[in-house]
């Protein structure tokens, strides 16, 4: 049974909450009116034989209970008499039955715990808040501007919504969040998601949690998100999280749709380039703001296969030596070493304020870089991105010319997505829209909270933690267990490793299998074949070259040692220098992969057709 984030007096407040705010205008008026059809119609028709006024009159002082309707024996005087008292009555308990609902929550909320507190009013804070309560947690919601419209569809579903600043300690203790299982930091300033994040440690103080407070903070900046993951690294390294009442949590919207499109649609790509006969991956991307930037780090680390070179990324920007300064100046070390790797990138200008996409632009891309596999179309706003997604769609259909996935960027599911991005509808080899990063669909309890995209991310540690390159496969229980130990493990691993899980595809996918489809009967424990594992695992090694280069590590100088604290590794080498000790190291990591698609496709494995041999292993 899925875990709850609530306890019992958290639950009643949630339900109150629900009740109270639940307008139910046909049944409230119709009870009145049913009370009042009896109460005046009745009588009426009683006294009706003594005139219209009189009996409206007598009907009406049923009210007062005076003359006739003292020692009634009569039956229909007896509801003429109850049904004018009820009326008053049952009209006050409608009236104030919202503010009784929701002081009666307020009650219960006060011996809340274990519940979620979401500190936020944006869009993806209250998608979250609303998929939080479909699984029956307990919610309390703190936002400032919210519409009334919107803090009355959230508390009809049940979620508290507190009115005030999150930065503020009272405010937090108002929604007991130094006894919630999990805080939101969920605004979309940085700034002020760390000052929350400080405000729930001064709100907490040293008293002692088990388990500690899981403090999300989302977080836009690149460079930010990891030099707060390198904070908690150091603090763990430290022993300072020992014992910590909280535990901090940076996460980024932006790289949590870059990995859930990359572990959805990486075997679309392989297949896409396969059928074009491509020499490697080729990405062009239209617009490069914080959520293509995520994508272009993801498939730089994970897309490494051994059908394919290494994968080519292509920039189309207005500014494009702005754009590419600062992914440069970011990630200086992908560039900083070309006889180990040196990322394939190229910025090339295209204004799209003042040009159209056509046959030219296409031309261009074609002579500079070569032909693409997949498109990616993320210009900073929804609006651009769906003219300039539909725009490239026909080009690119136009004489079949680029016949591959375009993915569009949107932070909110909109009409013209479903109408124009859902994806592949034909059986032809041709261009087609599909869209992604909607808040709605990234800024779930699964993600946010339960941290389902680092599910296979944590078998990869344990298979890495315990060498199983040389053992059987991990039984499922083994791999639903690996999230345990998963809250200790160093930010820099953790980023190893979810490159290693959002690559898992790509090496089940060069070991000859792909998951099994509806109707197919798959395997549960597809192998790899012994004379594949030594490209396997070389190529794998290439992988984590990238991988480590894009993440800010570097290669030690001749004589010095490993160390973390100045990103320095002594592994980052070439192939054949490494000893068989290091390589059965990727072994492991190849093994793990299949494990991971074990997690992440429990229909099982079918093999697939293979159509053209791998390519040579490329120079370092």
């Amino acid at each position: 049974m899925a875990r709850r984030y609530a306890n019992s007096w958290s639950r009643a407040a949630a339900r109150l909450t629900g009740v109270a705010h639940t307008q139910a205008p046909v049944f409230r008026w119709g009870v009145l009116i049913a009370l009042v059809a009896v109460w005046i119609g009745l009588g009426l028709i009683y006294w009706l034989h003594l005139g219209i006024w009189e009996a409206l009159y007598r009907s009406i002082a049923a009210v007062s209970m005076s003359g006739d309707y003292f020692g009634v024996t009569n039956e229909q005087l007896n509801l003429v008499r109850f049904a004018a008292l009820a009326v008053p009555i049952v009209g006050l308990l409608f009236a104030f039955s919202g503010a009784l609902g929701q002081h009666l929550a307020k009650t219960f909320n006060l011996r809340a715990s274990r519940h979620i507190v979401i500190a936020g009013d944006s869009p993806p804070a209250v998608s979250l808040a609303l998929d939080c309560r479909k699984a029956r947690d307990a919610v309390i919601l703190i936002a400032q501007d919210l519409p009334e419209d919107a803090m009355l569809g959230l508390r009809r579903k049940g979620v508290i919504v507190l009115e005030g600043d999150a930065r503020h300690v009272e405010t937090l203790r108002s929604a007991r969040a130094h006894h919630a299982a999990h805080v939101v930091a969920f605004e979309p300033d940085d700034t002020v998601n760390l000052q929350i994040e400080g405000a729930v440690r001064r709100l907490v103080g040293d008293a002692k949690r088990k388990p500690p407070i899981s403090v999300h903070v989302s977080t836009r900046s690149p460079m930010l998100l990891k030099e707060a993951r390198e904070m908690r690294s150091a603090q763990v390294r430290q022993n300072k999280m020992q014992g910590s009442p909280v535990d901090p949590k940076p996460f980024s919207m932006d790289e949590m749709a870059a990995r859930a499109l990359l572990q959805s649609e990486t075997l679309e790509f392989l297949k896409v380039a396969q059928q074009l006969q491509a020499e490697r991956l080729h990405f062009v991307f239209f617009g490069f703001d914080e959520g293509a930037e995520s994508v272009a780090e993801r498939v730089l680390s994970s897309l490494w296969s051994t059908h394919f070179e290494a994968p080519r990324l292509t920039i189309l920007a207005p500014d494009p030596q702005t754009a590419e300064a600062g992914f440069k100046a970011r990630h200086r070390e992908a560039f900083a070493h070309p006889e180990l790797w040196s990322a394939d990138v190229a910025f090339l200008p295209f204004n799209w304020d003042t040009a159209a996409i056509g046959p030219d632009l296409l031309d261009m891309v074609e002579q500079q870089r070569g032909k693409p596999t997949a498109a990616i179309v993320s210009m900073g706003s929804d609006p651009g991105n769906i003219h300039l997604g539909i725009a490239l769609k026909r080009a690119c259909n136009f004489g079949g010319r680029w016949p591959i996935p375009i993915f569009m960027r949107e932070t909110s599911q909109s009409e013209f997505a479903h109408q124009y991005a859902h994806g592949d509808d034909t059986p032809e080899l041709d261009a087609y829209l599909q869209a992604f990063g909607a808040h709605q669909t990234i800024a779930t309890r699964a993600r946010v909270i339960e941290g389902a995209l680092d599910q296979g991310a944590a078998v990869a540690h344990e298979h890495y933690n315990k060498g199983l390159g040389e053992k059987d496969p991990m039984s499922m229980r083994e791999l639903q267990s690996a999230m345990r130990d998963w809250a200790d493990v160093l930010e820099t691993y953790r980023s190893a490793n979810r490159a290693v899980a959002d690559a898992a595809l790509v090496k089940v996918w060069d070991a000859g299998w792909r998951p099994a489809v509806e109707g197919e009967r798959g395997s549960t424990a597809p192998t790899i074949p012994d004379a594949l594992m030594p490209r396997l695992a070389e190529r794998e090694h290439d992988r984590w070259i990238a991988e480590r280069l894009m993440a800010g590590w570097r290669p030690t100088a001749p004589g010095e040692k490993r160390n973390n604290d100045l990103m320095a590794h002594d592994k980052l080498a070439p192939w054949n220098a490494l000893t068989e000790e290091d390589k059965n190291n990727d072994v492991v990591q190849v093994r793990a992969a299949i494990d991971i698609a074990r997690v992440m496709h429990k229909e099982g494995f079918v093999a697939r057709q293979l159509v053209r041999p791998a390519l040579p292993a490329e120079s370092k």
